[in-house]
């Protein structure tokens, strides 16, 4: 019987790995009810969310005080005050007026005792539970603990049996002897004799059945679980995908999941769409592919033959990767970029060397993201931002500051971009640059295809390109003789592969030493003996954004003799929307930092990921972003960074307009590496040369570093 046990248990932890029905389908569905739909808050109002009634004891002698408690958690951002009240048959005994700051969570307890014997419904907000007052002393003896409590099955039809088990220790060093009350719906439908010797154990199971179609509550030594009787000839099908929304058909009917209802014992068919697109919580439309089914299958439709409660579960995964900057726009959050977009892609091989062994890219964590003046409008004084990772990843973020930057009006302002494998010059240089810098004379493609239309303007109609072939564009950018400077101004976004995916391209290059499975784009001008000649590498090429994101790549002096022709390689699927020349001279600027003032982490949905390690634990993170010192904040998918930064009133000098951009340090490591543990440790730090960092570098463990290890990495998740 403990064996049997502790085979339930794995089910449950591994939850949604198996279809899952009896015991094992109820500990799921109510981890799905509870933790598994996204809730990104999407207003600064407050809301409260009361859960976990616990009384003790539940069964009490006259006079004795009986202790109810409930967790209280504020699911705003805001500070605010809440009231919970305590009712005893429906009648109110007392109330709590307490408050919260944001997103705090307290365990606030009552203690009653009543002076009559009989039974006594408890509410406490919404949840219900009761007591049963007697004069005879029977109170569970303190040495015996009950656990590992189980129903199967979790629904059945009238009069089928129900059969209830669990654990009972004896944890002192005494003889305990009691008759142990199994009760359903607060009435004792069993008594079992239990007789221990000190130290030792006993499963317990007993069975019996109900005839009234409804939902029961079960209680043993103050465990407590459910189960239902329904209607004969049906059983409830759960349909479940990873996240919440997402659209199916059941026996041909549209439906939506999560999807919980009675249907008919027998086959019925569920289909899920190839892709989704759907609105998270007023964050934006996020894209989703469909993966596979909780059994492994990656058909689209499935048939499942329904002879008990049962689930089934399907998975679809974001495309892209790096966690997502998401701006209050005055209504919701809207979704802006991703943070470290390729560049912070730690793990990523530049090469093998010849004895087998690898060499491993240079990673650049900082990204500056200009913002759009319609996703950043003040809330309340601040400007709210978070930062959510929504792939299966784990993030690092050393710091985050909003920069508000004034130009002239008839200027624009771009920044440069980073790359792996080098460490450009110039990195988060703002560049001003004019508002209507000249097209190139020419834009060839590699098959000397004409994309100047393409290039011309920036309105989603962009170059073609393959990932893992070499791509060229080039550019005759006209006559720059006399120039003081040339910056390219550039709309270009990357499709990324997977983590997966890119790690098995790498581990195809295993046998030819020294080339780079997947090169950064690099650029080239025309030499004097009209040849092409690769620029240095400290001024080559930057990553684009997965997102359409302008930036600026700073030409000047780049061109040997007056032929001004550019060709841009690119390995990746890289694919240009725009491309413009600007000359003019570099205009002053007024530039202010903005701290933020409010740092919070957060669980925005529950994850299956198998990352695993010690991330930051939840709450606030305010000093770890205010510098780039090692002390990140680690987090996982599902994970949400919630940022204020106070909103500026310095005025706008005249002739100026002031724009925004984030400056985030931020690394992410990807699932699917097979030589990257996906798990927080090692962790990077600022001063690596690469990831894997060599065997002559570490982590910064002195005591300032070693104590924020302590003080903040407190959640321990362990591999599956």
């Amino acid at each position: 019987m403990r064996g049997t046990h502790s085979l339930v248990n794995k089910s449950i932890i591994i939850l949604i790995c198996i279809l899952l029905s009896g015991a094992v389908a109820e500990a799921a569905a109510f981890y799905y009810v509870q933790n598994f739909v996204p809730s990104f808050p999407s207003s600064v109002t407050a809301s409260f969310q009361v859960t976990n009634l616990s009384i003790d004891p539940y069964e009490a002698r006259i006079n004795q005080p009986v202790n109810i408690s409930a967790d209280v958690t504020n699911l705003g951002d805001i500070q605010s005050g809440y009231s919970l009240i305590l009712k005893i048959n429906d009648l109110m005994v007392e109330t709590k007026n307490l408050e919260f700051a944001a997103n705090e969570s307290k365990l606030v307890t009552f203690s009653v005792s009543e002076a009559k014997e009989g039974s006594y419904n408890v509410t406490v907000a919404d949840l219900v539970g009761a007591f049963t007052v007697t004069s005879a002393p029977t109170p569970m003896p303190a040495a015996l603990k009950v656990s590992n409590m189980f129903v199967n099955p979790v629904e059945v039809w009238p009069g089928q049996a129900i059969n209830v088990s669990v654990d009972v220790t004896n944890t002192g060093s005494e003889n305990v002897s009691y008759t142990l009350p199994f009760l359903v719906n607060d009435a004792v439908v069993q008594r079992v004799q239990v007789q221990l010797a000190g130290g030792a154990a006993e499963s317990i199971l007993t069975s019996f059945n109900e005839s009234i179609i409804g939902s029961y509550r079960a209680v043993v030594g103050g465990k407590t679980t459910s189960f239902k009787v329904v209607e004969t000839g049906k059983h409830t099908l759960n349909v479940i995908s990873s996240r919440g929304g997402f659209s199916f058909t059941l026996d041909g009917t549209p439906e939506v999941a999560p999807y919980k209802e009675l249907v008919d014992v027998g086959p019925h068919t569920i289909a899920f769409p190839a892709e989704e697109q759907i609105q998270v919580s007023g964050w934006g439309t996020v894209k989703f592919d469909f993966a596979s089914w909780n059994d492994g299958s990656t058909q689209l439709s499935k048939t499942v033959d329904i002879e008990a409660q049962t689930y089934a579960v399907t998975y679809y995964i974001r495309l892209g990767s790096c966690p997502s900057l998401y701006t209050w726009n005055g209504t919701s959050y809207s979704y802006a970029a991703e943070v470290s977009d390729g560049a912070g892609w730690l793990g990523y091989l530049d090469h093998f060397q010849p004895d087998g062994s690898m060499v491993f890219s240079y990673n650049y964590p900082w990204d500056y993201i200009k913002l759009n003046p319609s996703q950043l409008q003040p809330q309340n004084g601040f400007y709210s931002m978070k930062i959510a990772e929504t792939s299966d990843e784990i993030f690092y973020l050393d710091s985050a500051k909003l920069v508000a930057i004034d130009h002239p009006a008839n200027t624009d302002l771009f920044s440069t971009t980073s790359t792996f494998i080098y460490n450009l010059a110039g990195q988060g240089t703002m560049y001003t640059v004019s508002k209507n810098p000249a097209l190139p004379v020419s834009a060839v493609d590699g098959k000397g295809q004409n994309v100047l239309p393409l290039i011309s303007k920036l309105d989603g109609n962009t170059t073609s390109s393959t990932i893992w072939t070499w791509n060229q564009l080039t550019l005759n950018l006209g006559n720059l003789t006399g120039a003081q400077q040339i910056k390219l101004v550039v709309g270009a976004t990357i499709n990324w592969p997977t983590t997966q995916a890119g790690g098995n391209n790498f581990m195809k290059y295993a046998n030819q030493p020294g080339v780079t499975p997947s090169p950064p784009p690099y650029m080239e001008v025309k030499a004097a003996n009209g040849s092409w000649i690769r620029v240095p590498d400290d001024r080559q090429f930057p990553l684009p954004d997965v997102t359409d994101q302008m930036f600026v790549v700073n030409l000047t002096g780049l061109f040997p003799t007056n032929d001004y022709e550019l060709r841009i390689n690119t390995y990746q699927d890289i694919r240009f929307d725009y491309i413009g020349v600007d000359t003019t001279p570099q205009q002053n600027l007024n530039i202010q930092t903005i701290m933020p003032t409010y740092a919070n982490l957060q669980q925005g949905y529950t994850s299956e990921s198998n990352s695993s390690g010690a991330f930051t634990r939840y709450g606030d993170v305010l000093s770890l972003l205010q510098s780039a010192d090692d002390k990140f904040v680690v987090g996982r998918e599902g994970d949400v960074v919630s940022l204020q930064f106070p909103v500026d009133t310095t005025p706008v000098p005249k002739d100026m307009v002031r724009d925004y951009y984030v400056i985030a340090s931020c690394w992410f490591k990807g699932k699917g590496l097979s030589y990257v543990l996906f798990s927080v440790d090692p962790l990077p730090f600022q001063a690596m040369t690469s990831f894997p960092y060599p065997a002559n570098q570490s982590y910064p463990y002195d005591a300032a570093h070693k104590a924020y290890l302590q003080a903040y990495n407190t959640r321990i998740i362990n591999s599956p």
